[in-house]
């Protein structure tokens, strides 16, 4: 064999392998709709003019005003909420078709209200259409997570977890994300043995998931979701109201990408599960004001 053949052949084998590692690697999930997304980002959309943050897609024109107008008091409100600037300006995508949101959002999913992605927050073309009383709520949530991720992002650092970050999120955007469970649902729940379970660790591969200790009733009337959603923000601003000092440097903590657990040990000399418990006692005892 030639020299010249045998180097064709090295490389031809290199390449095989460089495509089956490459087919291997867009059979998992998260890594090919992060792909998707990264090819379809919404910073490559027109840029309002009024609004160098607000990028659209033609024909959501718009509601890119409407959410341009929304945006200085949504941030303001995270701000406050979270106690800490951005770590830079996020980037708002307003979509008029389903199919490039699904395409851009990280999930490859139509379906889904919003997400918020790298500092993107990627808003459905619903909330520009039948769930446009929802907009702002949901903006202001998606903003939420652009912030504490914004400093916290690292692939190399555990998520907090979702329970906290859904939480936090509802909660500064005064209930987005659980519309139609009221804490008086979500304490019947809890106290029927439906409660969250709020765990110190985060997955980069689950998102959304906020387990239950027993999984609600098939035949619930409300959302599991949004029930998970609402228990949490309870949780989280019981825990805003009972030390603003403790939640501020645990906001911090967090924020500069410290361990979740011992970041909740620091600021409140207790951990997440011996909180949690006080919690559920305040709401045995009808102390509703304490969040």
């Amino acid at each position: 064999m030639t020299t010249s053949r045998l180097f064709k052949g090295v490389v031809a084998g290199v390449l095989a392998v460089i495509a089956m590692v490459c087919a291997s690697l867009l059979a998992v999930p998260m890594l090919r709709h992060y792909l998707v997304a990264v090819a379809n980002d919404p910073m490559r959309l027109p840029v309002l003019e009024t609004d160098a943050r607000v990028h659209y897609e033609p024909g959501a024109k718009t509601c890119a005003l409407v959410v341009a107008g929304l945006l200085p008091t949504a941030i303001e409100r995270i701000e406050k909420a979270q106690r800490r600037a951005f770590a830079r300006e996020p980037a708002i995508g307003v979509y008029a078709s389903y199919e490039a949101y699904a395409k851009a959002n990280g999930l490859e999913d139509p379906t889904i209200a919003a997400t918020s992605r790298s500092g993107r927050v990627i808003l459905s073309p619903r909330l520009c259409g039948h769930e446009f009383s929802r907009l702002d709520g949901v903006l202001t949530h998606e903003l939420s997570h652009a912030h504490l991720f914004g400093w916290r992002f690292s692939l190399l650092k555990r998520r907090p977890p979702s329970w906290f970050t859904e939480g936090l999120a509802v909660m500064a955007s005064a209930g987005a994300g659980a519309e139609t469970v009221s804490e008086r649902n979500a304490a019947e729940a809890i106290a029927n043995g439906y409660a969250i379970l709020v765990g110190d660790e985060g997955l980069w591969v689950d998102f959304d998931s906020i387990p239950f200790e027993n999984d609600p009733p098939r035949d619930l009337p409300l959302s599991r979701q949004r029930f998970a959603y609402r228990q949490a923000a309870m949780f989280v601003e019981w825990l805003n109201h009972r030390d603003p000092q403790g939640f501020g440097s645990l906001l911090l903590r967090i924020e500069n990408g410290e361990n979740f657990k011992d970041s909740v040990r620091a600021s409140y000399g207790r951990d997440t599960i011996q909180l949690w418990q006080s919690f559920v006692s305040d709401l045995k005892l009808g102390n509703r004001g304490a969040y």
